[in-house]
């Protein structure tokens, strides 16, 4: 990996139809093969066998992510679908300062493949980074439950950005500065 280069998967392109991806690989490994030890069609069963291997593969491996580039002072939002990332790189904004916050959400506010229709979901804690430069909006939000890669990651782009870091999470104070 480039170490001038932040790169952060950001959310699966298929949502929950990405756990299919587990169904359909063995399924296409599965009629793929049945030709060996049935008197099935071999082209068909391999045509059929392949394209939902394919199918797996894809549901399992696209998805959305966010790139910083802080030697070139690029930023990119892209899709990666089979290991190939498209979408075009942007200079990268003045950035004035990167903040971090929590909230406590509905887990099923999250894409976690099961459904709580039979009791309540649990609260989990959701940490958002958020890179702001003129406005009082970000200018981009990067999401995750796990609060010591928030803090990393709030470390790193204040770090690497040279822009002062907000920790709103911590309860001393309603921005504490890192």
């Amino acid at each position: 990996m480039n170490p001038h280069l932040f790169d952060r998967k950001t959310d699966s392109f298929f949502g929950s139809l990405r756990y299919l991806g587990y169904v359909l690989l063995p399924a296409g490994i599965l009629l793929g093969g049945s030709p060996l030890w049935s008197g099935a069609d071999q082209v068909q069963m391999l045509s059929v066998g392949a394209l939902l291997f394919l199918l797996g593969i894809l549901f399992q491996s696209t998805y959305h992510g966010f790139q910083l580039d802080f030697k070139n002072r690029q930023v990119r939002e892209y899709l990666s679908m089979f290991g190939l990332k498209t979408g075009k790189w942007a200079p990268l904004p003045a950035f004035q300062r990167v903040v971090l916050t929590s909230r406590l959400r509905s887990s099923q506010d999250h894409d976690h493949g099961h459904s709580h229709d039979h009791e309540p979901a649990a609260p989990v804690m959701w940490y958002t980074i958020g890179l702001f430069s003129q406005t009082e909006q970000p200018d981009y939000e990067l999401r995750t439950d796990n609060q010591p890669d928030a803090l990393k990651t709030l470390r790193l782009l204040s770090t690497e950005l040279g822009i002062p870091a907000e920790d709103q999470t911590t309860s001393s104070s309603p921005a504490s500065r890192l």
